[in-house]
């Protein structure tokens, strides 16, 4: 059944969210791109707040795909504690050589790594086996440029169902994110997805970089939930 992730940009919004905790409490700074860092320090702060009540993730940045520049990001951030990294993929020519050169960081990391895709940018779904064999444990998709438009403006159906399939023969871990409200939830849960990201829909007005609301949350919480509960029926 798919879960939810939901994203904070200070221990702040992280304790504002203690009542409703999501099943990923992600972590990055909206103000500093698609996945804009926390500091270590910042991120540590929350681990230790969320004491093992939901999983965490956290961001290393919108880094160029320079191997030795990502790997050492992906060094420092998992030494918070944290329970997944989440580094970008960005359209590069040199995208593949960058991931089998970063495969030693990744199997040798503690810390399960997730790789994000971006929706809005050039994709090739075949760089998916490559992230297998490189050892990542999860992919997701993203949108990068942070606009309004919704993960659905740019992937129809097909292709949102084509990538869910390919993570899953692959054996990733599947995310959906991209500027996802309320009302995409019940649509974008029949794809099944592993989880869906949250970041604007949890603000005020929607936007990313203004401060997370509670109630909000709990009204994404409880569509999950309510999701769940049909598919048992």
């Amino acid at each position: 059944m798919t879960k939810w992730l939901a994203s904070v940009q200070s221990l702040q919004e992280a304790h504002a969210l203690s009542a409703v905790l999501p099943d990923i409490l992600d972590m990055k700074d909206p103000a500093k791109g698609a996945l804009g860092a926390l500091s270590v320090s910042t991120v540590s702060q929350i681990v230790k707040m969320v004491d093992g009540r939901c999983q965490t993730s956290a961001t290393i940045g919108d880094l160029a795909m320079e191997a030795q520049q990502i790997a050492q990001a992906m060094i420092m951030m998992a030494e918070s504690g944290v329970d997944y990294v989440k580094i970008g993929l960005f359209p590069d020519n040199e995208l593949r050589l960058c991931i089998r050169d970063l495969a030693p960081t990744v199997s040798s990391l503690n810390t399960p790594v997730i790789a994000v895709l971006f929706a809005d940018k050039p994709l090739q779904l075949d760089v998916l086996p490559l992230l297998k064999e490189a050892g990542f444990h999860g992919v997701m998709v993203d949108t990068a440029i942070k606009n309004g438009q919704h993960l659905q403006d740019h992937w129809d159906e097909e292709q949102l169902t084509h990538f869910v399939q390919q993570a899953e023969d692959h054996q990733l871990l599947c995310g959906l994110a991209g500027a996802l409200r309320l009302e995409d939830i019940s649509t974008l849960s029949s794809f099944g997805a592993d989880y869906l990201g949250f970041r604007s829909a949890l603000c005020d007005k929607r936007q990313r970089t203004s401060s997370l609301q509670a109630q909000l949350a709990s009204q994404v919480k409880e569509a999950i939930e309510a999701e769940r509960l049909a598919l048992l029926v």
